[in-house]
């Protein structure tokens, strides 16, 4: 049972995480309705969305410093006003550089959520509980993000695209009330002392380590091989095996709900097994090795979503065991930064990928899809298990030195 302060901290975090991987997700499911309403096109909607997601990724780094001077709740709270007042005026926009200018502004507010929410968890949430706390974050982005392609099209059904903007924006709006009410359970992690991280280093010196600087590496490939195979997978098993676009949609699906289903089981196993460097090792290994399996044998359609349910298991669990890892070395005072700096890695990775895979398909090679995202996953192990013995060798040296 969850002590009542840790519940409210992880329950309104969550809340935030959903909406923000939702209105990441909100405008694609309309763009046929945004391009005939505007008369632009796909490119200049897609314009919107790379300002959105490219500029709230690399804002994530000086946010972090923000987030640690200021403190993240304040931060979060106008970030996800920001956000969520930014898609709501979408729904009453008549021209398209205004919907430009306000995906601009919607992506300076989402790049609060993650420094801000690990620096929060870091000091709100119990350390016996903090893993499974990683865990249902994660996973409540990813479900939001599910989530934004049904919920836009239901609502856009019934009355209209702005009203599907406005509605996801006043929901934002709501959550964020609910967090100026209740916002004092959400400390910051300075009220809570833990054992200094990586050579008792701070600010800028602390972000040019090679342990940050190798999570930052981790970063970059994982989002290379996520975001690649996720925007990829099913024109790659339709071109590589020649299945149909029902079952291509079933494995991309399956594969979706793996993440989904490996972010909770190695939520529950990071707060048991504290070895966090072999479950991560694990789930990658697992990755890696059978999204290789599409490439090396002829399968059943059945057979393929299966393997992509693996794959999407291995890439899941990685997740909580790696948090955990840049939290324990990252000292007291500086999840902020050291959180705000890795995740814009990940924003580089998934924003190069897609022209990667979409060449390789353009010139019929689709195995490339699944092979390349097997070296970047063992790009990514190689990243995460190099950092985690040099973050574990510093500290052991920092508590060797004499005082």
């Amino acid at each position: 049972m969850w002590p009542k302060e840790d519940s409210w901290a992880i329950s309104m975090l969550s809340a935030g995480h959903f909406l923000s991987h939702y209105y990441f997700l909100a405008l694609p499911p309309v763009f046929p309705l945004l391009k005939a309403e505007f008369g632009v096109s796909y490119t200049e909607l897609g314009l919107a969305m790379t300002s959105y997601n490219l500029l709230g990724g690399l804002a994530q780094a000086p946010v972090g410093f923000l987030v640690d001077r200021l403190g993240p709740r304040r931060v979060l709270i106008v970030g996800l006003g920001l956000n969520a007042a930014a898609i709501t005026l979408m729904g009453f926009v008549d021209a398209y550089w205004m919907l430009l200018a306000l995906a601009v502004v919607a992506g300076l507010g989402n790049s609060v959520f993650h420094p801000s929410d690990y620096a929060i968890m870091s000091g709100s949430i119990g350390e016996s509980r903090l893993g499974r706390a990683f865990s249902i974050h994660t996973f409540s982005g990813f479900l939001g993000g599910a989530c934004a392609p049904l919920g836009m099209l239901a609502i856009a059904g019934i009355a209209g695209w702005r009203a599907a903007l406005i509605t996801a924006g006043l929901a934002g709006l709501v959550v964020m009330a609910v967090m100026m009410v209740k916002g004092g359970v959400m400390v910051g992690e300075t009220r809570r002392a833990r054992p200094m991280g990586i050579g008792g280093r701070s600010g800028l010196h602390l972000l040019f380590t090679a342990p940050v600087l190798l999570f930052l590496c981790f970063f970059i490939a994982y989002g290379m091989a996520a975001g690649g195979l996720a925007a990829f997978t099913v024109s790659g098993l339709i071109n590589l095996h020649g299945i149909g676009l029902d079952w291509a949609n079933t494995a991309l699906t399956g594969h979706l709900f793996g993440v989904v289903a490996g972010i909770a089981i190695a939520g529950v196993i990071a707060d048991r097994f504290r070895r966090h460097g072999i479950t991560a090792a694990g789930a990658l290994i697992l990755a890696c090795v059978f999204v290789l399996v599409p490439v090396a044998f002829t399968l059943p359609e059945v057979a393929l979503v299966v393997v992509m349910i693996v794959v999407g298991l291995g890439l899941g669990a990685v997740l909580p065991p790696r948090d955990l890892m840049v939290r324990a070395m990252t000292p007291p005072g500086e999840t902020g930064k050291v959180f705000g700096f890795v995740f814009v890695g990940y924003a580089i990775g998934a924003s190069l990928t897609p022209l990667l895979f979409g060449w390789f398909l353009d010139t019929g090679q689709p195995a490339m899809v699944f092979v390349l995202t097997a070296v970047f996953v063992a790009v990514a192990l190689t990243a995460i298990t190099l950092a985690r013995r040099l973050s574990l060798g510093m500290a052991t040296q920092r508590v060797a030195e004499p005082t």
